[in-house]
């Protein structure tokens, strides 16, 4: 690949001597917009901002690519108010999780749809090869990964129902547009190269004590694991740091482990593109290679990308275009949470007295301070997993304008990809599924590939001179398809050989998926006097994964905008006053195979192992799923209200301000039902859950001179989500799997929002105070109750531009109020006796305010380590609500960018003319965080991108502060 790489840079380079007179390329903030004040909306159809009746917000390209981040999902955090980013961790390739306007299912995605250039893709998370769950095994990556972000023109965030109606059901949650640069007029060939070389470090990690060592009693020493002459172990060792000080036991000392184990990620990344246009066509051409290793010792994201589009008019009413997209992605990844191969699981409960380097025995077994752990190191280097995407999205368009009033688009792509992944799990590894050290391989092969056909036809009528009519009515197919080939080989015959006739157990099975959605839709625009438009829309559409009698449905909408500030004749400097409505009722259908009950191979597992797979001790066995289906499922349903007001004034202020109401009926849920039935699910539609908000956008133009400019842009808003309906369902029910930790779940109870934490809690009097026992210790109630609730008050971000003459800052503050995360991590560090805070006061006692049973005052003191233990930590006696922090907030400087321009300095005083854009750029991302958590980093998602649950953290993998280095050259 760098030998390729080089060889088109010398290409390039000495083409561009051709082209001295090329014209100037025009700044990558310019959005594709051919006319002032228009907009890319459903389907591709350009849209004037004046006329719509919802809420939409554009992003501009240079401003994903100021994120720094890799994945363009992330890259949109803290940009657009009522979007809520959350990333996974600052693994390379980590998945990044995105909703729009509040969680609106239990069971199906809560994410929006995504497209590219017309084509609907795929940017689901497949980890079948990394864990049973998703609350360990690897953070694999959300597929929106393989886009290249430098290939990025504009993102268009359709945000309600009334806005995406007309793409179906993938558009409930929302959309999210990516238009890619295209080629434009000019003379000769456009150039393009940018460069950029990063470094990751970690962020921010919890502080753990250095000052006693492993032990349980605060007087007793207990040495690590130790390994005889065959390499395995004959004591298992201790996870506790309850032991006397390391300075009072001989040949002690203390091991910075955390400093010792994560190093200093770097990311090259190299672009190239080629770019032209005349009278009747376009092209553009580009390249795009991105290398990265993480803070994790062998990780890594590589990721190379091809992208070509053009568009040629072949007469003044035929226009074909079509745009291209290869990429391949490989990965190493990093073991996560609940999980004895977890990296930070086994890292930050290691005794300080243990140097984590040393890692293996003398026959390359793992090797740890507690045996049922594998050292992090050992995880890294002798558990890899490994993955490889290719992937191809192909879009063509025919566009024929027979007249003003008829023009016919026929749109056909697809986007198809196979990932290949494998897990290896060393000889002497605890990771392997039966937690035996016997050794396993794990091999997955995934195709999924989506289909797009589109046929639209659209024009205007002048109805009279003062009322048009602008129409759209078309069809629609969507096919998507998957296979999947998943093969488990264990108990190793050769150490360490991972093919799979080197294992003396062997199981193979598949999965195939179809689903194929048709559908009819159609729009009128109503436009009256240049002030007020009225739209309506319609879409049915028919589903294959629902039962006949239900697999039919209709997508109405209707919205309104009124231009107050023509129709009242307000002041020029009033350059826009528009009041807007809209109404929406959109689908989401359950995915394939959900009606009839299938039969299936038994699977029983759980985060740690062992596991019971069929085959066992070579007997098969094949019976009824354990989750009964439904044949009469009905689409989950939707309903959205949405109103707004939008003024633009002095040519500088612009303000963008929405309140919407959204209930979603009918929300898909696997329940549990008595065993004697031969089942343990069942899967059926339950409750309604409602989402109201307010979202503002604001931004000003505060100096707009030829060599000083100065702008900002403030978002923010609000969401309240809530169980309006159990319609059956009983009172907080569990909601989902992928939680940890006894019986503190996400559940779904009425009044509250969805995912609220439900688990244990200690029993208070009637002013609130704790009731403590004669142990000195707050009372269990003998009932779980609510104790928090994950989702945030309120949500914004600041963007600061600042210009002066061909320097420019521009940074990025985003900020969050409110909302509860359950600190797994920090409880069971103080249980261990591995926090700083254990360590400071060990001799000494604590009273717990409360009140005893009889009334007065608490007065019964409890030692240290009881204290961390069974109150702060999370042993026995101890209740779920004291790992719960609450009221979490943060101010995070996401990004911040120094740029200079230096075209002038190269074209004027070297004479190379030819040079039209020269540009260098530093940059950091994650610089600060400003936050009242006691954990690493209160923005992480502890099951995934694809999981709905929220504010669980469990042994994460942390974030990373970034600093980079970019040079961009036109030509």
């Amino acid at each position: 690949m760098k030998k390729l790489t080089t060889g088109i840079l010398i290409l390039v380079l000495s083409s561009s001597l051709a082209i001295a007179n090329a014209q100037q390329k025009k700044n990558d903030t310019v959005r594709t917009q051919e006319i002032e004040g228009v907009v890319v909306t459903a389907l591709g159809i350009k849209r004037e901002k004046k006329a719509l009746g919802y809420a939409t917000s554009q992003v501009g390209g240079g401003d994903l690519q100021k994120s720094g981040e890799t994945n363009v999902i992330q890259g949109l955090a803290g940009k657009v108010a009522g979007v809520q980013v959350t990333g996974t961790a600052g693994t390379p390739g980590a998945s990044s999780k995105i909703v729009i306007r509040g969680q609106k299912s239990i069971e199906l995605s809560s994410q929006p749809l995504i497209v590219l250039d017309g084509q609907i893709i795929d940017n689901s998370y497949n980890n079948n090869a990394g864990s049973g769950t998703n609350i360990g095994g690897v953070d694999d990556s959300n597929r929106a990964v393989d886009i290249n972000p430098d290939d990025i023109e504009s993102v268009n965030v359709l945000k309600g129902g009334a806005a995406a109606a007309l793409y179906g059901e993938g558009a409930r949650n929302g959309v999210i547009i990516y238009v890619s640069k295209k080629g434009r007029k000019r003379k000769g060939i456009g150039i393009d190269f940018s460069t950029t070389v990063g470094y990751d470090m970690l962020s921010n990690m919890i502080n753990l004590q250095k000052t006693y060592a492993a032990g349980t009693n605060g007087v007793t020493y207990i040495d690590p694991a130790q390994y005889g002459s065959d390499g395995f172990p004959l004591t298992g060792g201790t996870n506790q740091s309850w032991g006397p000080l390391i300075s009072s036991v001989s040949g002690l000392k203390a091991y910075d482990n955390v400093k010792n184990f994560y190093q200093t990620g770097v990311t090259n990344n190299y672009n190239l593109a080629l770019s032209g246009g005349g009278e009747n066509g376009n092209f553009r051409a580009s390249f795009g290679h991105l290398n990265q290793t993480g803070i994790v010792p062998n990780t890594s994201l590589k990721k190379t990308s091809f992208n070509i589009n053009s568009e040629y008019k072949f007469t003044e009413q035929l226009k074909v275009g079509g745009d291209f997209l290869y990429s391949n992605t490989t990965g190493i990844r990093a073991q996560k949470g609940s999980n004895v191969s977890g990296i930070m699981l086994s890292l930050l409960r290691m005794p300080s007295t243990y140097d984590v380097r040393d890692y293996q025995t003398a026959q390359g077994y793992n090797k740890n301070y507690f045996s049922a752990y594998d050292n992090p190191f050992y995880t890294v280097y002798n558990n890899p997993y490994t993955d490889e995407t290719n992937r191809v999205i192909f879009n063509g368009h025919i566009n024929y304008n027979y007249s003003k009033s008829l023009n016919a688009i026929v749109r056909a792509g697809v986007d198809t990809y196979t990932t290949h992944a494998q897990q290896n799990y060393s000889f002497s590894s605890n990771g392997n599924s039966t937690a035996d050290g016997t050794g396993q391989v794990i091999l997955d092969t995934f195709t999924k590939s989506l289909y797009n056909l589109d046929l639209i036809f659209n024009g205007i009528f002048d109805i009279t001179d003062n009322i048009n009519l602008n129409y759209n009515i078309g069809g629609q197919i969507n096919s998507t398809f998957f296979n999947d080939q998943y093969s488990v080989g264990s108990t190793m015959l050769e150490i360490n050989q991972y093919n799979l006739s080197n294992f003396s157990n062997y199981k193979a099975q598949n999965a195939d998926y179809k689903q194929i959605r048709r559908g009819i839709f159609g729009s009128l625009e109503f436009g009256f006097y240049d002030q007020v438009y009225l739209t309506l829309t319609g879409r049915n559409d028919w589903n294959s994964a629902l039962p006949k009698q239900n697999n039919s449905y209709f997508y109405p909408s209707i919205s309104a905008s009124w231009l107050f500030n023509k129709t009242l004749g307000l002041p020029s400097w009033v350059n826009l006053g528009k009041i807007r409505a809209s109404y929406a009722s959109t689908y989401a259908a359950p995915l394939s195979y959900n009606v009839i009950t299938p039969y299936i191979t038994p699977l029983f597992t759980d985060s740690f192992g062992p596991q019971l797979t069929s085959p066992y001790n070579s007997v098969g066995a094949y019976g009824f799923s354990t989750i009964l289906r439904n044949s009469n499922l009905k689409p989950e349903h939707n309903k959205e209200f949405e109103i707004g007001l939008e003024l633009e004034m002095f040519k500088r202020l612009h303000l963008n301000a929405s309140a919407y109401k959204s209930t979603n009926y009918d929300l898909l849920i696997t329940l549990p039902i008595a065993p004697s039935s031969g089942y343990s699910t069942y899967y059926t539609n339950g409750p309604s859950v409602e989402n109201k908000g307010l979202e503002v956008s604001l931004g000003y133009d505060i100096f707009k001179k030829e060599n000083f400019s100065w702008d900002f842009t403030l978002n923010w808003a609000l969401n309240r989500n809530k169980v309006v309906d159990l319609s059956g369902v009983p009172n907080n029910s569990a909601m989902g799997s992928d939680y940890f930790s006894g019986n503190l779940t996400p559940t779904i109870s009425l009044g509250q929002p969805l995912g609220v934490f439900y688990g244990s809690a200690y029993r208070r009097d009637n002013s609130g105070n704790l009731i403590i026992g004669s142990d000195g210790l707050p009372i269990l109630s003998s009932e779980s109750q609510l104790i928090g609730n994950p989702n945030p008050d309120w949500t914004g971000g600041f963007r600061n531009n600042l210009r002066y003459k061909n320097l420019s800052l521009s940074f990025l503050l985003d900020f969050r109020k409110g909302g509860d995360i359950w600190n797994g991590t920090l409880a069971r560090l103080n249980r261990l006796g591995m926090t700083q805070a254990s360590a400071e006061n060990r001799s000494g006692t604590y009273v717990i305010p409360g009140v005893l049973e009889d009334g007065s005052p608490n007065n019964i003191a409890i030692s240290n380590k009881t204290y961390y233990v069974s109150y702060l930590g999370d042993g026995s006696g101890s209740a779920n609500e004291t790992a719960i922090e609450k009221d979490i907030n943060w101010l995070r400087l996401r990004d911040v960018t120094l740029s200079y321009n230096f075209s002038k300095v190269i074209s004027q005083s070297m004479g190379l003319s030819f040079v039209k854009n020269a540009e260098l750029s530093l940059s950091a991302r994650n610089l600060f965080l400003i936050t009242n958590y006691k954990g690493i980093d209160p923005e992480n998602s502890f099951a995934g991108s694809s999981s709905n649950t929220q504010g669980f953290d469990y042994f994460n993998n942390p974030n990373t502060r970034s600093y980079y280095l970019t040079f961009k050259f036109g030509f």
